[in-house]
């Protein structure tokens, strides 16, 4: 018997026909007698020869464990069974099975629910997709990806807790709440798992969230993710509040810039650039009478690359890393800069023409904050994005 940080291992038999790539498939399970034993043939038919599935058992009462040692008994190479005395949570049983993993030299591992929620088929494509990046996820939330047999609420929620994640990580993954992920070795390790704080629902967001914060190479693929037929879902109200309230741990955590912060960085470095425009104004066309117009430009543009390269370097490090500011890219913002400038009139022009404003700075000042928010949506998303993830 084998014993690690987190559990006792049983019956893992290793065996000596190995290609190149080791892939061990975990599958957490309480309560899912009615899934688990169509699941296990599916998991192997759709994955390559070398796979392994480790289930991590909760002593469920249904009988989850003993059809596992059944199916043992059939195929005592390739599928092995953690049993603990009780419920101790999904991130528990994850990090039980990586460590495990880790230290038989896997080189692959992934993560799926047991209730064929997280369909057999896609294992392929994700396969395939790992040789090129660390982390490979099964994305319900980028193009052709989608959920089937949810509520409309049930999936808002989902869907909000993403993007909660993102605006308050900064993150650029659209799932990150998903549990269907392929994680190679040096993600694992680079992660550095004995560090996880989460013990439930945000435990998936903070694993992502490292990878991509320690530069993983991540890409995510589309799958249609389908509710359970059979049992019933772990997932509960307290579970989730207190995911939201971890989102913020995380981020303390591990030291790298919000949404928040990288707006406060980018509206300083604008206003650097508005000091910075106004005294080469002042200097060129007040003391040196120069006309306005070519000054306005040259004003525009030495403030903009100001602006450009602070934010390269400051508001958006922990995306832009140490990669070089770009020709390409300084044109990308100086369009973005304009094109918060055109928001900027558009918004001030339509309050002054359709509301009795006391003072017209106060439609001036709507202008400014949403041409703002518009080139800072650019700058982040497309701009200044992380090269670490893919689509």
């Amino acid at each position: 018997m084998y014993k690690s940080e987190y559990g006792y291992i049983i019956n893992f038999p290793l065996s000596d026909d190995r290609g190149k790539m080791r892939l061990l498939v975990v599958i957490p399970t309480y309560n899912e007698a009615e899934n688990i034993e169509k699941l296990i043939p599916s998991v192997f038919e759709h994955s390559p020869p070398e796979t392994d599935i480790l289930v991590v058992d909760d002593n469920s009462p249904d009988g989850t464990a003993e059809i596992i040692d059944k199916l043992i008994t059939e195929n005592k190479a390739h599928l092995h069974i953690i049993k603990r005395p009780g419920k101790q949570g999904l991130a528990a049983a994850y990090l039980t099975a990586f460590d495990w993993g880790l230290l038989k030299d896997y080189d692959v591992f992934l993560e799926m629910d047991a209730d064929f929620s997280h369909n057999p088929k896609y294992i392929s494509e994700m396969v395939n997709n790992i040789q090129n990046h660390d982390v490979v996820i099964g994305s319900r939330n980028v193009k052709n990806g989608g959920i089937e047999g949810w509520s409309f609420l049930r999936n808002c929620i989902s869907k909000g807790g993403s993007l909660y994640s993102r605006i308050i990580l900064g993150c650029p993954i659209k799932d990150l709440t998903g549990g269907f992920n392929m994680w190679t070795s040096n993600a694992l390790q680079k992660i550095d798992l004995h560090n996880i704080l989460s013990k439930g629902y945000s435990f998936q967001v903070e694993m992502k969230y490292r990878a991509w914060y320690t530069g993983c190479s991540i890409i995510e693929v589309p799958i249609l993710f389908i509710d359970r037929k059979f049992g019933t879902s772990k997932m509960s109200k307290k579970i989730f509040f207190e995911a939201l309230i971890n989102i913020w741990k995380i981020k303390k955590a591990t030291g790298g810039d919000t949404t928040l912060d990288q707006f406060i960085k980018f509206f300083l470095t604008g206003g650097l650039g508005t000091i910075t425009n106004l005294a080469i104004f002042f200097v060129s066309s007040d003391l040196l009478k120069l006309p306005e117009i070519p000054v306005a430009i040259g004003c525009f543009v030495v403030a903009g690359t100001q602006n450009y390269v602070i934010n390269h370097k400051w508001s958006f490090a922990n995306t832009t890393g140490s990669s070089k500011p770009s020709i390409r890219k300084w044109l990308l913002f100086l369009c973005a800069s304009l094109t918060g400038l055109l928001v900027n009139i558009v918004i001030m022009k339509s309050l002054i023409m359709n509301f009795n404003l006391p003072y017209k700075f106060i439609a001036q000042a709507c202008g400014i904050a949403a041409g703002m928010i518009i080139n800072f949506i650019f700058s982040k998303f497309f701009i200044f994005r992380s090269k670490n993830c893919a689509e």
